[in-house]
């Protein structure tokens, strides 16, 4: 993949590093821990190697039963996925609608919007559990008439802009070291964003990123914005956040119970 961003994503002008609007986070004097405690890939100077959280990161969704969020621009985005059930669940869509893919048992359930209403389908696939789990791909399916799905898969996002990318176009300091849901973890906060990414001048930006000890990413967030010609805007707003990673268990929505059972 190329590390340039793509221009549906993130534009591209002139050189440069912006600060970040952090109010005192330079006060804040960073984690009360030592070098060795911080995750491989990230130090008291930061995020020394993206590549290395992109990875950690990767492999524990592969290898982990997971629930993940995933926001942009008012679109939401659910990755839910079961190892013990060979079950997975995935939705999108905003405050006004929702397409829904259910894959149990080799058979898929889809509830898709449509001029009319929403409509439903069933089928099975010949794809693996695990493509569906850990893919770095796009997933496609031809519906009745004219309509399909097609979405890419966790391992695509993560490789591409909900963390990879962000960790690019980012520069991030260490704040404090906490617990998370049982887990010690390092939060950071974006300090700077490169000039480079964005069209128009950044006159601020903010952000979060949340490690843990196996330097996985447990959320990251970026708010960017922009002006020109005197008109500000938000250039840029993506929300990752992983809500369970191990034992999960993906329940059959009703919908699937009510057009199907």
């Amino acid at each position: 993949m190329s590390n340039r961003i793509s221009r549906r994503e993130f534009v591209i002008s002139s050189a440069g590093i912006v600060s970040a609007s952090l109010a005192g986070c330079a006060s804040l004097g960073g984690p009360n821990i030592s070098e060795e405690e911080y995750p491989a890939g990230t130090s008291q100077d930061g995020i020394t190697d993206p590549a290395t959280i992109v990875g950690s990161t990767r492999t524990a969704l592969a290898n982990n039963g997971y629930d993940v969020k995933l926001e942009h621009d008012g679109t939401t985005l659910r990755f839910h996925s079961s190892l013990q059930d060979s079950r997975h669940y995935r939705k999108v869509g905003d405050a006004d609608f929702a397409n829904e893919v259910l894959l149990d048992e080799g058979m898929l359930y889809i509830k898709y919007e449509t001029h009319s209403g929403y409509e439903y389908y069933t089928g099975k696939t010949e794809r693996s559990f695990s493509d569906f789990h850990a893919s770095n791909s796009y997933y496609r399916e031809d519906l009745p008439g004219d309509e399909e799905i097609l979405w890419a898969n966790i391992i695509k996002h993560i490789r591409g802009y909900f963390l990879q990318n962000i960790l690019e176009v980012s520069e991030f300091a260490p704040v404090q070291a906490t617990d998370r849901s049982g887990r010690a973890v390092v939060e950071f906060e974006i300090e700077s964003v490169s000039q480079d990414a964005f069209d128009d001048t950044v006159t601020g930006s903010s952000g979060s990123l949340i490690v843990d000890p196996e330097s996985v990413s447990r959320s990251v967030e970026i708010q960017v914005r922009t002006s020109s010609s005197g008109e500000t805007s938000t250039a840029e707003n993506r929300r990752y956040q992983v809500q369970e990673l191990g034992n999960t268990v993906v329940s059959r929505p009703s919908w699937v119970e009510e057009e199907f059972q």
